[in-house]
């Protein structure tokens, strides 16, 4: 291989990636057994209620309506850029440049955040099995340089990873739900789980709308693999209505039958008296079915939270590849590996990062669940939200600006758009009112902590203004 052949990048291997692996990318960011055993318990004691069950459903109907917009955007605006592309040409380039920062800040701290649950629950589950006691940061550590290994290598190996284990998630829960069908509960099945009257507290309703929101985060993210699918015009819109269908229907069906499993009057009372309300749901699997279906949950809760984490990892390697490639960030990062066309650099940076505040809150020996997971991966959540609403504005302004694109159609580049930005709008309220209920976190934590976002906002404003030439490539660089 010549000089000029070894430096010359390859870009990322495209035409790797149907519909079907790109949807397992993405439910795979969303951990659905890691949401229905962890977030589902958590947010109906947070709210003394079970209105979280309909909030599931509204979230759905949510998602699906800003996505009729944002792939109808994206289908004219093909990058992998995914939300800042969408931000700047929409909305121009200081808001592109702010989003693009934003959305690199959010998806690292979903990745790292996410390590702070990994990290005690492997830990349990190695020490309930087999007694030996390790501390949780030698859990998080060993899965961030495994993860790191995989992505390293190249897409469609993690992708195969993934699908194996998203598979085996769907399937202990689904068993679940037909045999706590099959056998009944002791109260008879009802409606009342589909009630918002099972939250009476206004303030509490509104943030587990917040809750909900959360545990659909990542479906987003279907564009950023627009450079490695076939068919890309025709994958990404497939991928993308199919993550949502499928994540949402079984988040809504799901959450009903076990709370049916509980009972709709007592499962509140249920919680409490439990030591980790993580067991609520193992707990329910070994009464109607036995050890043997507890103890997969509890093994494929260990594997969702980490294909979360190696979802994440490939979603946060990729915003470095090509904010590196265009000039945003630095232009090593924008590069791919000579052998396996992955994004490598990325993946390592975002590696050593992870380490490094793994490492830190190891140090000051803070709770993993309270502090790493609940402080980081909430932020990720505020920046998610911030991000969509301003894609929703960006759709209505691009085709404002171009309605020869998809004329005669005011539904999918105005009305829809128009609601889910007053929705996106109410839940991102909820979220940064109610940020010291979302995180425990108190005082000067609770406005530094989604002061960040800000801070990366006005990083990647400034840094459009020095650089404009970048985010023009980056709103320009076809897919």
């Amino acid at each position: 291989m010549s000089k000029v052949q070894a430096n010359q990048d390859r870009g990322l291997r495209g035409g790797t990636l149907g519909a079907a692996a790109v949807t397992l990318m993405v439910i795979s960011a969303v951990a659905p057994l890691t949401n229905m055993a962890g977030i589902l318990p958590v947010a109906i004691l947070f709210g003394n209620g079970t209105a979280i069950v309909p909030a599931f459903m509204l979230m759905m109907l949510l998602v699906l309506v800003f996505s009729v917009g944002y792939v109808a955007m994206a289908r004219h605006v093909p990058n992998s850029g995914a939300f800042y592309t969408l931000i700047t040409r929409g909305l121009g380039r200081p808001l592109g440049g702010a989003a693009a920062l934003v959305a690199l800040l959010g998806y690292n701290c979903m990745q790292i955040g996410m390590s702070g649950m990994f990290g005690p629950v492997t830990a349990d589950l190695v020490k309930t099995s087999t007694g030996i006691d390790l501390p949780w940061w030698f859990y998080s550590i060993g899965a961030s340089l495994l993860i790191g290994v995989l992505a390293y290598r190249r897409v469609d190996f993690s992708a195969k990873v993934l699908g194996l284990l998203v598979l085996a998630e769907f399937a202990v829960v689904l068993i679940l739900d037909l045999l706590i069908v099959y056998q009944g509960v002791p109260s008879g099945f009802s409606l009342a789980p589909l009630s918002l009257a099972g939250m009476p507290s206004g303030a509490a309703l509104g943030v587990t709308f917040v809750f909900a929101f959360g545990c659909y985060i990542g479906m987003e993210a279907t564009t950023i693999y627009s450079a490695e699918a076939r068919e890309p015009r025709k994958t990404i819109p497939r991928a993308t209505y199919a993550s949502v269908l499928l994540i949402g229907a079984f988040y809504s069906v799901s959450a009903i039958w076990i709370v049916e499993a509980a009972g709709t009057e007592t499962i509140v009372a249920t919680l409490q008296q439990l030591s980790d309300p993580v067991q609520f749901v193992f707990n329910i699997a070994d009464q109607f079915a036995g050890r043997w279906l507890a103890d997969s949950m509890r093994l494929l809760f260990v594997t969702s939270v980490f294909a979360c984490l190696l979802a994440f990892h490939n979603h946060v390697a990729r915003y470095f590849y090509f904010l590196g490639k265009e000039g945003m960030l630095s232009e090593w990062l924008g590069k791919t590996h000579p052998l396996y066309q992955s994004p490598y650099r990325g993946t390592i940076v975002q590696t050593v990062i992870a380490l490094a505040v793994i490492g830190t809150f190891a140090a000051l020996g803070m709770d993993p669940l309270m502090t790493l997971f609940a402080w980081i991966a909430n932020i990720a959540v505020i920046c998610v939200i911030a991000l969509m609403t301003l894609v929703c504005v960006a759709v209505i302004v691009f085709f404002a600006k171009n309605p020869e694109l998809e004329p005669g159609q005011p539904m999918k580049t105005k009305i829809l758009p128009a609601l889910s930005t007053v929705g996106f709008g109410l839940v991102g309220y909820f979220g940064v009112s109610g940020f010291d209920i979302l995180t425990g976190a108190s005082g000067a934590m609770a406005v530094i902590l989604p002061s960040l976002i800000l801070v990366a906002a006005a990083v990647g404003a400034m840094r459009t203004a020095m650089r404009p030439e970048a985010i023009d490539a980056l709103s320009a660089d076809a897919a």
